[in-house]
């Protein structure tokens, strides 16, 4: 039984400066009797992004198709891990759609061949409970995100600009979210992202200012990649884990109370927390395995107000050949 450990950086993408090599040397693949095996690291992987390879792992939707979800591990963070996490075999994981890009602009060999999330249900910003001056987008004027280059810094610029409100506020960079909250409570800033679960945890302290899907819904926050040697010495394993990962999306959907007490046993929270965070998720259409061009160009324009140049190769960026049945890839070019 082959073992393969995934260690992916939170928003980042350095690992798969390691690709190819030992991963192509081997040639077990997807198996039933003897399953192929992977740690995987997912970004944020205490929030909701896990809650698909959480739900899959559990209900053995990667198993059955010869695959096994191993630790979910989550990623190191940061746009430093592209130069600094380089140990290990690494084929799949989910990042950062921004660190994809910003990997793919440096020659790093990456392909995404699935959609993850696809809109802007945890891109929300919060102001303190108490805080009479800033209840709309409108109010703010000043924000705290987390790092630059970061989706959510991108977002502070397009949600006024959307809205047709100056975007000339303040910003500053927290560095974490436990700092954006230092700053909310130090009444440095009038807002500050709030990952979903812990403002589902902190509603006595933080009041919802700016419901991001209100004026943004399509955007690419994250993608599944591989490396184009893994994708070719392995497609049985790729396709295998798309696949669960889109039937436990459908199964949460239809599943949420149990899907919540999987995800509240993972991240050790109340379960009406955890059920909250996976119905306003699915509700959201929050995940889908399959590419959608206008979520793509919203996260692109996000990844050029963080600093990236030059216009984005879809066509060598993603794969979607790999995709289950009923998955659809509509990219922003022809690729035909």
């Amino acid at each position: 039984m082959n073992h393969t450990r995934i260690r992916l950086g939170a928003l980042g993408l350095t690992a798969l400066l390691g690709l190819g090599t030992a991963c192509s040397a081997s040639s077990d693949g997807a198996d039933t009797g003897d399953p192929y095996q992977l740690d995987v690291a997912v970004l944020a992987a205490n929030e909701y992004f896990s809650i698909p390879w959480l739900v899959g792992r559990n209900q053995g939707f990667f198993e059955e198709r010869g695959v096994e979800i191993g630790e979910i591990v989550a990623g190191s963070g940061g746009s430093a891990t592209l130069r600094t996490q380089l140990s290990g075999d690494l084929p799949i994981g989910e990042v950062g759609y921004n660190s994809v890009l910003d990997a793919a602009r440096q020659g790093v060999p990456v392909l995404a061949v699935g959609g993850g999330v696809q809109n802007t249900y945890g891109g929300e910003f919060y102001a303190l409970r108490d805080n009479d001056e800033v209840d709309e987008l409108a109010d703010i004027r000043s924000w705290a995100y987390t790092n630059s280059g970061s989706s959510i810094y991108a977002l502070s610029f397009m949600l006024p600009e959307v809205a047709g409100l100056p975007s000339d506020a303040e910003r500053v960079a927290a560095g974490g979210v436990g700092e954006g909250v230092a700053l909310l409570e130090a009444g440095e800033v009038d807002v500050a992202w709030l990952p979903p679960t812990l403002a589902a945890h902190s509603k006595d302290d933080f009041k919802l200012v700016v419901e991001t899907q209100d004026y943004i819904d399509e955007f690419q926050t994250s993608v599944i990649t591989t490396s184009p040697q893994f994708a070719e010495s392995h497609p049985d394993v790729v396709e295998a884990v798309l696949a669960g990962y889109q039937e436990a999306i459908e199964w949460a959907t239809a599943n949420p109370d149990v899907a919540a007490d999987i995800y509240a046993e993972h991240v050790d929270v109340p379960t009406d927390v955890a059920l909250e965070v996976v119905r306003d998720a699915t509700e959201a259409t929050a995940w889908n395995v399959g590419f959608d061009a206008r979520s793509l160009e919203a996260g692109t324009t996000s990844a050029e107000l963080s600093g990236l140049e030059g216009d984005v190769d879809y066509c060598t960026l993603i794969d979607d050949r790999f995709l289950p049945q009923g998955a659809v890839a509509d990219l922003p070019a022809d690729c035909s």
